[in-house]
């Protein structure tokens, strides 16, 4: 029997986390070994409407660790994502923005939830400068992992009411983090790598990234299941930071919620 049958008026996931996720208009900057498995989860949770961006290509290598399949190979990333989001759900409204982030800001500024997964330095500078505009009713979250292992989760959440810059959420949320020894684990998110391997930004998949499939797909759903709590409060006007560890990671499990 369906459970979507008339009579059945109570979702298997009625009560959890992603619950905040229901009937919202969500933009995802970032089609890989995050933004892939988020925008699954999300769509799994019963948003309206999915925004993805990414301007890459799929390759066989990425299917050791990203949402994909072998027949997606040469596809675009944002059009194979969306492919796969629209046969989920016939219901759900999926858009491409062409290139790293749609060229409609107006777009951005009315979506209850912007994600950004790039882990892209300019990318950033646009986010910063959207949560700056006084029309701006997204939340902002920027998501990603450590480049060593794909164990640590951090998410930083800017309110639409917040004052602060994502970056400026970040990089007070770095200082307070690698001056406390207790949490060591994570200074490596802020640290530039001490050997010569190349990381030209945090979490950036360059070929000597290090991560399985299941522990981007356990990160991911962390903090998707983070955001999506917040998303339920009554007032979700409080910005700050996020860090999760995998019971696997090397002093893990952890969660720490760092407010600001």
């Amino acid at each position: 029997m369906s459970d979507e049958r008339p009579e059945v008026t109570t979702r298997r996931d009625d009560g959890r986390p992603v619950n905040g996720f229901q009937r919202k208009t969500v933009h995802i900057w970032g089609c890989g070994g995050l933004g892939s498995w988020i925008a699954e989860f999300i769509a799994r949770a019963g948003a309206s409407e999915i925004t993805v961006c990414d301007p890459g290509i799929v390759t066989g290598g990425l299917l050791v660790r990203q949402n994909y399949v072998e027949d997606d190979i040469g596809r675009s990333k944002a059009e194979a994502l969306a492919g796969r989001l629209r046969a989920i759900r016939d219901d759900l409204t999926v858009t491409v923005a062409e290139g790293h982030l749609p060229e409609d800001h107006t777009s951005c500024l009315a979506a209850d939830l912007i994600i950004d997964a790039t882990v892209n330095n300019g990318i950033t500078s646009c986010l910063d400068a959207l949560a700056t505009a006084p029309t701006r009713k997204a939340l902002i979250a920027q998501v990603a992992t450590d480049a060593r292992s794909g164990t640590l989760g951090l998410a930083v959440l800017c309110a639409a009411s917040a004052t602060a810059t994502v970056s400026s959420i970040d990089q007070d949320a770095g200082r307070t983090i690698q001056g406390d020894s207790g949490l060591e684990l994570y200074h490596t998110l802020w640290q530039e790598p001490s050997d010569d391997e190349l990381i030209p930004t945090r979490g950036c998949s360059v070929p000597t990234f290090h991560g399985s499939a299941a522990d981007l797909v356990a990160v991911a759903a962390t903090l998707v299941n983070l955001i999506g709590s917040h998303l339920q409060q009554p007032d979700s006007a409080v910005s700050g930071t996020h860090l999760i560890a995998l019971p696997h990671a090397a002093s893990g499990p952890d969660t720490t919620s760092s407010p600001v």
